[in-house]
């Protein structure tokens, strides 16, 4: 777990302590003429005693934790994001410890790497395989996986070969994905997931349920005849959730086994909550991956408002079993939408949301309000507050439903003044059983807390 480091100590408690006394000598008398002058009183800080115990407003439970969240992914699918040194593959795969790469699939006339059946121009994928030699040097041995997803270039997504009036002719839009996974394969990098298609709405491909599963029929027979594994199957990753009635349509037509991840664009912007959940309803047990979560970065835009937003959008996913997740566009700099991304995302590989409460509700439907969110990785618990209510936020209380604190508590706070850093603090424990926390939360404020469970 990847904690924000250089907490400074504070303490709210007040003592009062008499200052050194000064003596006048009158004369040349002895000790009964020596009179002690006190000056004025003056208050210091005591580290000593206990911070004042705040009102509490949010509880924290554990007793249910939802969907275990294993898949934080890097996407080079943007071109400006490959990677294209160590030390950039450092801060992504060993400081962040993303475990994964989404990668594209390209064909388009952007990128021509597929100009005909069995050729695969190695050149066009060059930034790509330097992108993943780097991410598996930093991984070593430890998790690493290549999700694989068609590159959209609006109606030049797809070869010409591939397709016809219609958009893609299935037997040989198989054939161009099956070139693409031996080609990895023979780079030494097997694809372990894969998405055919990507923003139907844009594109020219035209993969309807039918279409989609009959590439995927043709698929499994090449991978028989070639010899190489099929990956798991994402789809299908359109432009937002509940698209033409997708997922019912390939429901009824029995592919439902050729989705194995259910996968979806989501965007700040928009958030079509109820969208979300229609498709959720139907695909029960299927695993969700959010493939391509957006935090936008408009410049005429203000930082925290767009932080708010992306947030907000994250959380919809991950309160409804979203358990992977690649942001488009994930940045790694000293600017602000980079420190809030990536204290937002590190903290919830390997963890799990746990259930909090809070004075505007656990709904998280609408901006402008104060928005709390908990995740549990083994004993290390990781809570947010997002405050755009328009009010201050006093000493705002935090405490845990049956547990206690060990230690202490690591605060990061984000305001308007605060900088791209953020202001760093550390709390102390509270009450009887140690089990509560609390920060002040200035309106248009963003605050991660940090600390281990007893």
């Amino acid at each position: 777990m990847n904690t924000m480091k250089n907490i400074k100590n504070i303490s709210i408690t007040k003592v009062l302590m008499l200052t050194v006394v000064s003596v006048a000598l009158v004369g040349c008398g002895g000790v009964d003429d020596l009179e002690p002058v006190f000056p004025q009183e003056e208050e210091m800080v005591d580290p000593g005693e206990p911070q004042e115990i705040p009102e509490v407003k949010s509880v924290i439970n554990f007793e249910n934790p939802k969907q275990l969240i294993d898949v934080f992914y890097y996407d080079v699918k943007q071109g400006n994001r490959v990677i294209t040194s160590l030390d950039r593959a450092n801060e992504i795969y060993n400081i962040d410890d993303a475990n994964g790469m989404r990668i594209p699939i390209f064909g388009n006339i952007g990128s021509p790497a597929h100009p005909s059946e069995g050729v695969v121009v190695e050149s066009e994928y060059a930034a790509i395989l330097t992108s993943i030699d780097f991410a598996k040097q930093v991984r070593g041995n430890r998790p690493f996986s290549l999700f694989a997803s068609k590159k959209l270039e609006n109606q030049n997504s797809f070869p010409a070969w591939v397709k016809d009036a219609n958009g893609i002719i299935p037997a040989k839009y198989a054939i161009l994905i099956a070139d693409f996974i031996e080609f990895m394969n023979s780079k030494g990098h097997d694809i372990e997931y894969l998405g055919i298609d990507n923003e139907f709405v844009f594109n020219e491909g035209k993969i309807s349920p039918q279409k989609y599963i009959d590439t995927i029929d043709e698929l499994k027979l090449l991978a028989v005849a070639r010899g190489f594994e099929m990956p798991v199957l994402v789809g299908y990753e359109d432009f937002g959730p509940d698209k033409r009635n997708w997922v019912q349509n390939l429901l009824n037509l029995g592919g439902g086994d050729k989705m194995e991840i259910y996968g979806t664009h989501y965007y700040p912007e928009f958030r079509p909550y109820q969208r979300l959940l229609n498709d959720l309803s139907l695909i029960g047990d299927t695993p969700f991956w959010s493939t391509e979560p957006h935090w936008d970065s408009k410049n005429n835009v203000d930082d925290l408002n767009e932080a708010e937003a992306a947030l907000v959008t994250l959380w919809q996913q991950t309160d409804n079993n979203m358990s992977g997740f690649m942001w488009w566009n994930y940045e790694i700099n000293n600017g602000i939408r980079s420190k809030l991304m990536r204290m937002a995302s590190v903290p919830l590989l390997g963890a799990r949301p746990i259930d909090i409460s809070d004075i505007d509700g656990k709904e998280i439907i609408d901006l402008g309000k104060l928005s709390t969110r908990a995740f549990m990785e083994d004993n290390t618990i990781t809570v947010y507050a997002v405050n755009f209510s328009g009010d201050i936020l006093q000493n705002y209380g935090f405490q845990l439903e049956g547990a206690s604190i060990k230690d202490g508590i690591e605060a990061i706070q984000w305001t308007d003044i605060s900088g791209a850093d953020g202001e760093s603090s550390s709390l102390s424990a509270l009450g009887d059983s140690n089990d509560i926390f609390g920060l002040t939360l200035p309106n248009r404020s963003i605050t991660r807390f940090v600390f281990t469970k007893q």
